[in-house]
């Protein structure tokens, strides 16, 4: 994190729980390599990203990832009790506090990494 001003209006609570989400899918999918998290300013928006070097997303997965009970091929095949419903929350407390949530990955074994962008308060 560089230095500079970090400050979001939202729900403590709610913004925490979406940080955490995505920090704890990182590691749980992730069964051997690590997860990076980084923190940055842009103009009028602070963007979180967590990238891991875990089991990816596939192509055919990427339209379920944020849907409700949406879970890819391969985190079911990680997390079988997963409800496929962490995602779905994340993206609806980013939307309430105006901001985006997204993924980047190059498919099946190459990682994940997701991004939340909220505007500054």
């Amino acid at each position: 994190v560089a230095d500079g001003d970090y400050t979001l209006a939202g729900d403590h609570e709610q913004l925490a729980h979406a940080v955490q989400n995505l920090i704890d899918n990182a590691i749980k999918y992730t069964p051997k390599g690590s997860v990076e998290v980084a923190l940055t300013r842009t103009d009028g928006t602070v963007r979180l990203s967590v990238k891991d070097s875990g089991v990816g997303i596939g192509k055919k997965d990427n339209g379920l990832i944020f849907t409700e009970g949406g879970r890819g091929e391969n985190a079911q095949k990680i997390n079988a009790d997963s409800t496929g419903y962490g995602l779905y929350i994340v993206r609806g407390i980013v939307e309430a506090h105006g901001g985006r949530v997204w993924f980047e990955s190059a498919g099946e074994g190459t990682g994940t990494r997701f991004f939340i962008e909220l505007p500054v308060a």
